[in-house]
């Protein structure tokens, strides 16, 4: 096997050429070419592919237990015998008309996935289908680089801090993201609390980690000056030039990591339709790169260990 890879920015991305997935899939020696790119370049791109349902969750499943991601209490085929793999479709089957997945074909913002889990999504596939003529493009941008990015002072300023990232429906799609209300404080205060700077695990490289929604709560701060840090933050993000665009074709396969990336993507009309498959691995619990130490008590008494450590110690109310 003779790979080529070429970088598609300085920044992020590489397409990977010489590679047959349904047969080298199982090869472990390629899948570790893989996870390398994929640390390094945090997006891989192969063209041209045609793999089974079986290698599709197969290549995912080598980076983490895989998700059912699936709408719940849907009518959709997605694709049978595979619960593993959600299709992201804004068409339906043409015999029975039913969905062929879930989704639609709305302009979407930057978000990273499942961010209200405590262990969110770590790596993502995708296998075009189909697409419209011309496809529509999906954007990655590197958020060690927009955290590499910043001012030292805001550094300082956030290297501690840790988000409320609550549930807000739809809140990835444009529209959704532009016009639609805050919810209740109260609504906002309940969620998923992630550190704002996480460890990316497999380079030890600080990522800015943005909840979606620029109303979300700083811990520990008001609603004021959380909103007006994290619009900072977003304005900073937007303008970064560490993305790259890849315009899905039939038969593109891209995976990349979703715990140092975020994503958009462009719409399209309703009356053309686009199909993925989709499929999610499981990642860790995001930890900050910056997090609290407690003192080395090594050779303290109990009493000097207790007193050295109790700034740092948390408490669990009574039951």
């Amino acid at each position: 096997m003779t790979i080529k890879a070429t970088a598609l920015t300085p920044d992020i991305g590489v397409d990977l050429a010489g590679v047959e997935l349904e047969k080298d899939a199982y090869d472990r020696h390629f899948i570790d070419q893989l996870r390398t790119a994929l640390n390094e370049h945090l997006v891989v791109r192969i063209r041209n592919q045609r793999i089974s349902p079986r290698t599709m969750t197969s290549i995912a499943g080598y980076f983490g237990p895989l998700l059912d991601i699936r709408r719940a209490g849907g009518n959709a085929l997605h694709v049978p015998g595979h619960d593993m793999i959600k299709v992201i479709s804004n068409e339906n089957d043409p015999e029975t008309g039913r969905p062929l997945g879930d989704g639609n074909c709305s302009a979407q913002v930057w978000h990273s996935d499942s961010t209200i889990w405590e262990v969110p999504t770590g790596h993502i596939a995708f296998y075009c289908r189909t697409a419209p003529t011309p496809p529509p493009t999906t954007y990655f941008l590197n958020m060690t680089k927009v955290y590499e990015s910043l001012p030292e002072k805001t550094k300082e300023r956030i290297k501690s801090l840790k988000v409320m990232h609550h549930v807000f429906l739809r809140q990835i799609e444009v529209a959704i993201a532009r016009d639609a209300p805050s919810l209740p404080l109260e609504d906002r205060r309940v969620g998923r609390i992630h550190p704002l700077v996480r460890r990316h695990i497999p380079t030890n490289r600080p990522a800015l980690y943005l909840p979606v929604r620029r109303d979300s709560l700083i811990v520990g701060w008001t609603e004021r000056d959380s909103r007006a840090l994290l619009d900072e933050l977003w304005e900073h993000t937007n303008a970064s030039p560490c993305s790259v665009s890849a315009a899905l074709e039939p038969d593109d396969f891209i995976i990349w990591d979703n715990t140092a990336t975020v994503h958009s993507r462009d719409g399209w009309p309703e009356s053309q339709g686009r199909t993925m498959w989709h499929v999610s691995a499981e990642g860790e619990v995001p930890t900050p790169r910056f997090g609290e130490r407690v003192p080395n008590t090594t050779g303290l008494s109990p009493q000097e260990a207790k007193a050295a450590s109790a700034p740092f110690m948390q408490t669990i109310p009574a039951v």
